[in-house]
């Protein structure tokens, strides 16, 4: 190997994908640890709770009401933990699907055109890339924590007036996000710099994976958030 191939080798990017799981898991805890996270699932099952007592006044016995409200509140645990699992479990692993993807579609594009793969490099670059959402995330769980408000968010959805929106219109908006805009930014660059695609191709990737991964978390939100309404608030 020669000195100038030596030096274009990339330190191994398994450290750095722990370590960016590892900050993932560790933004979460503190989201969880500040007491914000479990709070808003809290709120809902309280105002579910409310909700059920308003509506069955006059219509059916106390005890009827005081073990629906009881069936509610017990439904904290079930949705606390589901909400664990896609903290803890799905966000940090999402990282590590955006670098290989990536890596792989340029890999692909660097083939079919004859360049040499470098696939290792690839899956570097595209890792470096992945801080940008642990920065966004650490930006929303920091200002949630000095607020106290659970609401934060960093992405289209503040530009919205108040009012009510439909769910899916929303979720869709919360995808537009700064933080992933230039991760995916990175991302593209990273294989751009390295001459194995070019801007064309290296965006319409870029695109075609946020738009995969958008679509894979707005169905996520669309079919939890509809499951808990229809559990925790009656119609």
């Amino acid at each position: 190997m020669s000195a100038s191939e030596f030096d274009r080798t990339p330190a191994p990017i398994g450290p750095r994908l722990v370590g960016i799981m590892a900050a993932i898991v560790l933004i979460q805890a503190i989201g969880w640890a500040s007491g914000l996270r479990g709070g808003a699932l809290a709120r809902a099952i309280e105002s579910g709770a409310a909700r059920v007592e308003r509506r069955a006044v006059g219509e059916v016995s106390e005890s009827d009401v005081r073990e629906a409200i009881a069936a509610h509140r017990d439904s904290l645990l079930f949705w606390a933990a589901l909400a664990a699992v896609g903290d803890f479990a799905v966000e940090p692993v999402a990282p590590v699907a955006r670098v290989v993807l990536a890596a792989s579609g340029f890999a692909a594009i660097a083939a079919l055109r004859g360049r040499p793969i470098r696939f290792n490099e690839l899956l570097a670059g595209a890792a470096s890339a992945q801080w940008l959402w642990v920065i966004g995330m650490a930006t929303r769980v920091g200002l949630a924590s000095a607020t106290g408000r659970s609401d934060i968010d960093t992405s289209a959805a503040l530009l919205m007036p108040p009012g009510s929106y439909p769910a899916a219109s929303w979720v869709a908006l919360r995808q537009v996000d700064p933080f992933a805009i230039l991760g995916w930014m990175a991302v593209g660059r990273s294989g751009w710099r390295l001459g194995l695609v070019g801007p064309i191709s290296a965006s319409g990737i870029c695109l075609l994976l946020w738009a995969a991964e958008a679509s894979l978390r707005i169905g996520a939100e669309l079919l939890c958030g509809a499951a808990m309404r229809a559990s925790l608030v009656p119609g």
